[in-house]
């Protein structure tokens, strides 16, 4: 009768062990990877939904006022290469001012023309975020205004460009970068206070 040897069981258990160890290393990379394009894809998804928002009001508001400086309530341009970093315009039908800017590394909105906002550590006054800490961290937004002169002829458009990264909070880190634009044209071409 003839068997397998002691070294010979040892040589198979040793093999055995090598590829259960690459096939779970494998599988622990895979749903690594899996982790990150699905937290990837929730901040696009966070940010899409807030330039979205954020594109359907400007659509059909009025009085477009880029910059933090100025009457925010009259229109004002910022071109290229510059840009602000936040953009205020009248929204329709409620009338309210409207602003838009990054405060705490988050989008923000504020609907009763305070400028900046007013941060708190449990809350954020006078604000409404558009974007969840938990996803997403906005390092740099420009707006970039034209056309607000009434009478010129020319469309009030504003372009909007987000620079922001994934956040991971199991590790409390910043991963992938996102940029994002968009350019927004007003519906009407006259500006009436």
């Amino acid at each position: 009768m003839k068997g397998f040897t002691l070294l010979e069981m040892l040589i198979a258990l040793a093999i055995f062990t090598i590829a259960v160890f690459v096939v779970l290393t494998a599988l622990f990379s895979i749903a690594n990877v899996q982790k990150k394009v699905i937290a990837k894809q929730s901040a696009e998804d966070n940010l899409r939904f807030a330039f979205e928002s954020m594109t359907k009001e400007i659509r059909t508001g009025k009085i477009f006022h880029c910059l933090t400086s100025g009457t925010l309530t009259l229109p004002q341009d910022c071109d290229f290469p510059s840009g602000g970093n936040s953009f205020t315009f009248k929204n329709n039908p409620a009338g309210q001012t409207v602003t838009y800017q990054v405060v705490n590394q988050q989008l923000v909105k504020s609907s009763n023309g305070t400028l900046p906002c007013t941060p708190d550590p449990n809350d954020y006054i006078d604000c409404q975020k558009l974007t969840s800490p938990d996803l997403v961290i906005v390092n740099k937004v420009n707006f970039y205004v034209s056309g607000t002169e009434g009478g010129d002829g020319a469309q009030s458009m504003a372009t909007i460009v987000l620079e922001g990264q994934v956040f991971d909070p199991v590790h409390n880190i910043a991963t992938a970068k996102l940029n994002l634009q968009t350019t927004v044209s007003k519906r009407g071409i006259l500006d009436r206070p």
